[in-house]
């Protein structure tokens, strides 16, 4: 990830002159250190801002971009940058444009906090409305042929590197970056220890399925004398396997098995939070156990129907129960 930041550095660098390139590096920092946004969200920040900044270059026709342009830039100028990404040139989606926006908005203010700048008619501008369209479900059959799948595979090492993978997103809940960034020292006897977004930890309980395809494969594992990390999840040259791996794979097995375009290993994640929630699960349990800081993004990201919500409510409240 370091390599990638540099080479981040370096296109901005081409793009600016040395006192926004080095405000640049330091909102970098800023946002890894007091934001504690993760290396990929700074990142894809940082990307974001390079293509404004080659919009801004080409829109006004500069050699480089400096702050004094930054500080004359106008709503006008800014609407002209909306309309360039959601050009057909562009075709990026609502979520895409947000980030993008909050990227911008995100450096600017910083450059307001630390006196770069006066002021930013960008924060006029309104947010774009982003779908809340979230991954469906597995059902526990469309699970099962997924691991029925995976068990076909010849090489062993593959078969239970990638099942551990499937069972422990489907029983833990974890996000893709949380189960690769995972360590053989986070595995204890009955949870697991998970660093989430912010890095924030928190422990998800180890139940015996997962605990045994997990165990399964941190022996097969050992056996690959190149390891030189202490993933989990690793590749046969012994590094970090990237969450590009499991999304190609997962596509794979999706094709294979014709399941819906949208299931994607998140729907692990989803399936896992689902499942929970039509067992009896309380929000607040299910927040802490997603490592959601706020309740209101657990309901939503559950979309909760409003007939199972009766059927709990018939179930358990006493006064349901009453005949009057």
């Amino acid at each position: 990830m370091k390599s990638n930041l540099k080479d981040s550095f370096k296109n901005i660098e081409d793009l600016t002159d040395k006192n926004l390139f080095k405000t640049y590096i330091d909102w970098q920092a800023w946002l890894l250190t007091f934001r504690n946004l993760s290396k990929n969200t700074a990142l894809s920040y940082g990307y974001d801002f390079k293509y404004f900044l080659n919009f801004v270059r080409l829109h006004l026709e500069k050699n480089k971009v400096n702050f004094s342009i930054l500080n004359n830039l106008n709503i006008q100028d800014y609407r002209a940058w909306i309309s360039f990404l959601n050009s057909k040139n562009m075709l990026i989606g609502p979520k895409s444009l947000a980030r993008a926006r909050a990227s911008l908005k995100s450096f600017l203010n910083y450059c307001i906090l630390i006196k770069k700048l006066d002021n930013s008619v960008i924060f006029q501008l309104s947010s774009p409305k982003i779908p809340k369209n979230l991954p469906r479900p597995l059902s526990d059959n469309q699970i099962k042929k997924l691991i029925d799948r995976i068990n076909e595979e010849k090489n062993t090492v593959v078969k239970l590197r990638n099942k551990a993978f499937v069972i422990l997103l489907w029983g833990s809940g974890l996000r893709i970056s949380e189960a690769l960034s995972l360590k053989i020292d986070d595995i204890k006897n009955e949870y697991i220890v998970v660093l989430g977004k912010g890095k924030k930890e928190r422990l998800i309980p180890l139940i015996s399925q997962v605990k045994k395809v997990l165990l399964e494969w941190i022996m097969e594992r050992s056996k690959i004398k190149s390891a030189n990390c202490n993933n989990i999840f690793i590749n046969f040259n012994g590094k970090k396997i990237t969450p590009r791996y499991f999304q190609k794979f997962f596509s794979e097995l999706r094709n294979e098995l014709d399941l819906d375009i949208n299931v994607t290993p998140h729907s692990l994640r989803h399936s896992f939070a689902t499942h929970l929630l039509k067992n009896g699960v309380d929000l607040r349990t299910l927040q802490l156990m997603l490592g959601h800081s706020s309740l209101s993004t657990t309901q939503h990201y559950l979309k909760i129907s409003n007939q199972f919500v009766d059927e709990t409510y018939n179930k358990t409240h006493p006064r349901a129960k009453i005949v009057l």
